[in-house]
């Protein structure tokens, strides 16, 4: 890597060491990461370099903790001859391990050991060699300065990386209510990003915990509703928020349909649909007809209907008390 001396030409020696004498390497190892899986790669000899009367493992923690799982008391081990300090070592270890997907909590360790011990040039090099994209690396860097409980989230696949910083300005107890819901129910980013805004507002609002409202009749009902798929319940989820942040829309969406319905020449075979949260101003009409006759019939009825009561439907703002 730029800006070290490591030497290109590591000569190795094949042994079999005690695991006691094995140690990770100070700062790219966590119990965070992802056991191996039984009996994967075991028979690989691992990579490792003298430290003293031990040795440091350059390649092989994961096949470390499965042997010594397994009650296997020596290790096979490729020993580099040439001497490397803690610097050359765990540049190496990193450049090794960038041959294959890397788990996000390896991603974590080894950013926030470069940024720990490297300069920007290394820096740079490491990670593009690591495969991490721009916001990759900005997710994983803001990741790393939050509290263990939002990056443990993050690891378990319970909340969205982007979220995380999001939800950093949280109490810890209000923190973890939203982990448990996303954890409840898999909700896309943008789902997570807008809950997790919504959902604290609106319980300040109400003057009543964080807790208290996702456990409210409105919110806990859809969680604990078996009939319910996952996505069913993470679109009502959504929508019952979006009804609790933003009570216009829900004043307006009444108004809507009343006066939808009050124009709708035949409710069996004809609907109207506007645009997700009136979002934009159009309107769909969908017609259900088994023969030519009653179609052009209907087609009249739509036809008749005057223009500023299409613009009612097409832009709910113009709908007023008297079309209630």
């Amino acid at each position: 890597m730029a800006g070290l001396n490591i030497p290109q030409d590591l000569r190795l020696t094949f042994e079999e060491l005690p695991i006691p004498s094995l140690e990770p390497p100070k700062g790219l190892s966590s119990d965070r990461e992802p056991p191996l899986a039984p009996g994967a790669w075991l028979r690989l000899p691992l990579i490792v370099c003298r430290t003293g009367a031990n040795y440091s493992i350059i390649d092989g923690c994961k096949r470390v903790a499965a042997l010594q799982s397994a009650g296997v008391r020596k290790a096979p081990c490729s020993v580099i001859g040439s001497p490397l300090d803690s610097l050359q070592a765990g540049l190496l270890r990193i450049e090794l391990n960038c041959g294959r997907k890397l788990h996000l909590t390896e991603k974590l360790l080894f950013i926030g050991w470069l940024q720990k011990n490297c300069g920007s040039e290394v820096y740079h090099n490491a990670t593009a060699k690591m495969g991490l994209t721009a916001a990759e690396l900005h997710d994983c860097s803001a990741l790393l300065s939050l509290s263990d409980l939002l990056v443990d989230a993050v690891i378990g696949g319970a909340l969205d990386i982007t979220v995380a910083p999001e939800i950093a300005h949280l109490a810890p107890v209000d923190a973890q209510v939203l982990i448990n819901l996303f954890s409840a129910i898999p909700l896309s980013r943008q789902m997570q990003r807008e809950l997790a805004e919504w959902l604290p507002e609106i319980a300040f609002n109400r003057g009543i915990s964080l807790q208290n409202l996702v456990e409210s009749e409105s919110l806990g009902s859809i969680v604990k509703n078996s009939r319910l798929n996952a996505p069913q319940k993470a679109a009502q989820l959504h929508g019952a928020a979006y009804e609790m942040r933003f009570p216009l829309y829900v004043r307006t969406r009444d108004a809507w349909v009343a006066h939808s319905r009050r124009l709708n020449p035949d409710l069996s075979h004809v609907s109207f649909h506007p645009s997700a949260y009136f979002e934009k101003n159009l309107i769909e009409i969908r017609i259900k007809s088994g023969d030519g006759a009653s179609l052009q019939e209907l087609m009249g009825k739509l036809a008749a209907i005057a223009a500023p009561d299409w613009w009612k439907l097409i832009d709910p703002a113009r709908i007023g008390p008297e079309d209630r």
